[in-house]
């Protein structure tokens, strides 16, 4: 089913563990989907470290917060203009609760990019309601992870309205509504292992450059300069999860969580924080 598909009606809303059985029949349902997508390219140091960078940032919440184990939403949905209802799965970064209640979702992202923040913000947002259609109110914030070792991409007019809490408000019993932690990468270093380290610190030269990419291409824009077309780099199992629809002009199999589950299951880690 399409992300793009309108959902009509939800019912049967519970979270399970990454490691429940129908959630992943359901991956490896997805995966065997799409491995007609043609050559499988390598990929970058950034794409890799990024599941490490999600446990790590989970370890680091599991000090200060509790967090349940079950971290996917399962729930039957029925899409408008369907007569009958169909699985849906949605896979958080991490869950805060207790006795198996959501009290917190967070989405980790790992960029330099504010699209990418974008897309954690609307995530987020239509995980919160599928969750607050069982649960009372569920509260939500993005973690960002700096990529790059410039500023933090908050500049951009469409995040107007979030707001930067520091790591002493994360148990708060309220957030505000499009809360933003950032997190140094150093703070996570306890939760890394060395080879991580080492990936984590070409990633970070991986990002300076596409910044700097980006930033050329903007100024080639302003005058009026032809560009020449980006290359497209297609993620192994690549598919669509519901609340990762890809902007305009973006590859739509780029940024699923579940390419980047399935990429990272043979490694014993799950998930992915990458742009």
């Amino acid at each position: 089913m399409s992300p793009r598909e309108t959902i009509h009606k939800v019912r049967s809303v519970r979270l399970v563990p990454p490691d429940d059985p129908a959630y992943l029949a359901a991956m490896g349902e997805q995966a065997l989907a799409h491995r007609r997508f043609g050559p499988k390219e390598e990929q970058t140091a950034t794409y890799h470290v990024s599941g490490r960078v999600e446990m790590a940032v989970r370890g680091w919440l599991g000090l200060r917060v509790p967090l349940l184990d079950e971290r996917i939403i399962a729930a039957d949905v029925l899409f408008r203009d369907e007569r009958s209802y169909v699985p849906l799965f949605v896979e958080l970064d991490a869950v805060q609760g207790s006795d198996g209640i959501p009290a917190r979702v967070f989405e980790v992202k790992f960029t330099s990019n504010a699209a990418a923040l974008r897309r954690g913000f609307a995530q987020l947002g239509r995980a919160r309601r599928l969750l607050e259609s069982r649960y009372d109110r569920v509260d939500a914030a993005v973690v960002l992870v700096q990529a790059d070792r410039g500023p933090a991409p908050l500049d951009d007019p469409r995040l107007e309205g979030v707001v930067e809490i520091g790591p002493d408000q994360i148990g708060d019993p309220a957030l505000p509504g499009r809360s933003l932690l950032r997190l140094d990468a150093a703070e996570l270093s306890p939760f890394l292992d060395p080879d991580d380290l080492v990936l984590l610190v070409t990633a970070q030269d991986e990002s300076d450059a596409n910044v700097v990419a980006r930033q050329e291409r903007s100024a080639a824009i302003g005058r009026g300069e032809e560009l020449p077309a980006r290359e497209r780099h297609v993620r192994q199992g690549a598919t669509l999860s519901f609340g990762d629809e890809p902007e305009p002009g973006r590859d739509e199999l780029a940024d699923s969580p579940f390419a980047a589950l399935r990429a990272l299951r043979t490694d014993g880690v799950s998930g992915g924080a990458h742009d």
